[in-house]
């Protein structure tokens, strides 16, 4: 019960640093909104013939990998697109391989602003050195995740300086904690 009562405190502290009100309004903004896969499925076919699982992997390198789309998000959207008669399918050693259709690239021509504003976000998400909100947590521990898999997936298998970024991850915490005391009081 307490820890839900401290829980409800900080989202509600959040949430009116942030100048949001009520609920819901906190919520986790998502790498893409709306529609966005879409359009980012049909450019990225546009650069290149590309399969299901080809394009799950390009969209988590754009996005730094903070967001890899799950198949059961990307394959449908496929469908719905080749639906659509935005993209066609053939097989190409056994995968369906999509290429984008006359109608896919006058949808891609309509919406070149909005694709540019996707590109923007996903260069964002990719970009852990970009400039911080110094509000925004969310931001900090995102990049921080993402400097972290990066450097230990870069450096395995020498191990030799993990236990240099557990002090420094440790050291953190403590910091974070004395922060939040000290505010408290």
């Amino acid at each position: 019960m307490y820890h839900k009562h401290r829980m409800r405190k900080a989202a509600a502290a959040y949430m009116k640093m942030h100048g949001q009100h009520g609920r819901g309004g906190g919520r986790r903004r998502r790498p893409l909104d709306h529609g966005d896969l879409r359009l980012l499925i049909l450019a990225l076919i546009q650069e290149e013939p590309r399969h299901g699982y080809d394009l799950m992997m390009e969209i988590e390198t754009r996005t730094g990998g903070t967001y890899k789309p799950s198949p059961g998000v990307m394959y449908p959207a496929l469908s719905v697109l080749e639906d659509q008669g935005f993209v066609k399918a053939k097989k190409v050693e056994g995968k369906r391989v999509f290429n984008l259709t006359e109608a896919g690239e006058e949808e891609l021509a309509e919406n070149a602003e909005t694709l540019a504003k996707i590109e923007e976000r996903l260069e964002s998400l990719a970009n852990p050195d970009a400039e911080l909100h110094p509000g925004d947590i969310r931001s900090a521990s995102r990049r921080l995740r993402h400097t972290l898999i990066k450097t230990v997936t870069e450096t395995w298998p020498d191990t030799s300086n993990y236990e240099e970024i557990v002090d420094i991850l440790n050291q953190a915490r403590a910091d974070i904690v004395k922060a939040a005391n000290k505010k408290a009081n």
